[in-house]
């Protein structure tokens, strides 16, 4: 027996746009294939077949816009229901965020518009003024009305919250105060 058993054999690929050598390389979805003239030439080929979502189980409840069944999936941003159609029909059951921002909380920083709830890419809460993209402001927690005693500002966030006692933090940019005041 002088063959071996795992012999390497060399397969070069060549890139279809430039016809350079294909080269492997990773990257955050898994190993793909590259140009080697890579800033020239741009051409990818993945070496996996990538699906956007795995579905984790088939859910008794039927689609309301085409009869099919609704699924749990597990996608890039956590899991979601979808259709079991999905490429023919896009239909996606939404959460709401948590409950709406006090009603007419002004933003601080246009004037213009005011605050609403809002879902981020990992599906944490966050609240935006509804001028966007006009106007960019945003706050990682539910907004007060509840004046500044160091600027005046009349919109704050809640840092944080006992029975008693709570503190809050300015909603200015520029000020940013932590005060206390009871519940």
């Amino acid at each position: 027996m002088t063959e071996h058993l795992f012999q390497y054999k060399k397969n070069a690929e060549y890139c279809p746009v430039c016809h350079a050598l294909l080269q492997l390389k990773q990257g955050k979805k898994g190993l793909f294939l590259g140009c080697s003239a890579y800033p020239q030439c741009d051409y990818l080929k993945p070496l996996h077949s990538y699906s956007e979502s795995k579905v984790l189980k088939v859910l008794a409840e039927q689609c309301p816009e085409c009869g099919y069944h609704l699924v749990l999936k597990q996608g890039h941003f956590g899991m979601f229901i979808g259709c079991s159609n999905y490429p023919v029909c896009h239909f996606v059951v939404h959460d709401e965020p948590e409950e709406q921002a006090q009603e007419n909380i002004p933003c601080p920083e246009c004037q213009k518009g005011e605050l609403v709830a809002r879902r981020g890419r990992q599906g944490k809460v966050f609240y935006g003024c509804n001028q966007y993209p006009q106007c960019k402001f945003t706050l990682p927690s539910k907004p007060y009305l509840v004046a500044c005693p160091a600027c005046g500002s009349p919109v704050c966030s809640v840092k944080n919250e006992t029975k008693h006692q709570c503190t809050f933090q300015c909603a200015n940019k520029r000020c940013r105060h932590i005060f206390d005041s009871e519940i």
